[in-house]
């Protein structure tokens, strides 16, 4: 067997490579924005409020040394994602990875949100679909249309535990933390439109894989956390960094063979 060392060394590397992260001014994106540059991605920061990004585009570049810049998206609206188009065409030479991660979460709540199914509310569900399911679909129609054309890219779906299983409805009782059928169910649709995508694109060179957190935490209190962490297999919750290898992953060269996947990150509770 001749090894390709080159290839081996810089299995992970993502040098030379412009990555596309949404909702970066929430929990997660952060780090995936780090996780990326870390690796030598050139990363373009969005969020329905630009100066939510603004700050940690500086951070990173400082930190990484690679480029960072912020431009505002709203997911939810056609034209953003055209406009962002056009400004990734005036700043770079390609798009090589996108992280659809802008979401709905119990830090950004609307009205409704902590309602139990028999009076969810109509708004809610529309409001909660629109940004974790349509906007994910129109990132895959904008930003992937210019990898199809390019032959080549990653993008990396963020779902969640409970687009594969359902809430256990019995640990949020009385503990100011919710989980919403739309939320669920948004979800379960991101994962499904990956696998439509990885089949629809398999041979275009681009790849659309999903990555599905656990619980994460986020300054959870008891009676919560407690309940949460008996029941998985680990005992706790994941902290927010343990997320960045699997990123780094999907959008890398060590994940070459791999779409229509979703790669699971939630300390086994899935698998009881």
């Amino acid at each position: 067997m001749t090894i390709d060392r080159k290839r081996f060394k810089n299995l992970f590397s993502l040098t030379g490579k412009t990555a596309v992260i949404t909702g970066t001014g929430g929990l997660l994106g952060e780090v995936y924005a780090h996780a990326l540059a870390a690796a030598g991605a050139a990363v373009v920061l969005t969020d329905l409020k630009r100066e939510r990004c603004d700050g940690l585009a500086a951070c990173v570049t400082s930190e990484w040394g690679v480029q960072s810049i912020a431009v505002g998206c709203d997911v939810t609206q056609r034209n953003d994602w055209e406009r962002l188009r056009e400004i990734l065409c005036d700043r770079f030479t390609s798009v090589d990875i996108l992280v659809n991660n802008a979401g709905f979460t119990n830090a950004s709540r609307i009205e409704g949100y902590s309602d139990g199914f028999d009076t969810f509310p109509d708004m809610a569900w529309k409001s909660i679909l629109d940004v974790n399911l349509t906007g994910v679909f129109m990132g895959c129609q904008v930003i992937g249309k210019m990898m199809t054309e390019k032959r080549t890219g990653s993008i990396i779906n963020v779902a969640s535990q409970y687009g594969v299983v359902s809430p256990n409805h019995t640990i949020y009782d009385g503990t100011g933390v919710s989980q919403p059928v739309a939320y669920s169910v948004s979800k379960a649709g991101v994962i499904a439109l990956t696998r439509y995508l990885a089949t629809c694109w398999g041979e275009t060179g681009v790849r659309v894989n999903s990555l599905t957190p656990g619980g994460v935490f986020d300054k959870h209190t008891d009676p919560f956390l407690t309940r949460f962490s008996a029941l998985n297999p680990m005992g706790r919750m994941c902290d927010r960094d343990e997320l960045a290898g699997a990123v780094v992953f999907l959008a890398s060269d060590a994940a070459s063979y791999m779409t229509g996947h979703n790669l699971v990150v939630d300390g086994g509770w899935t698998v009881w």
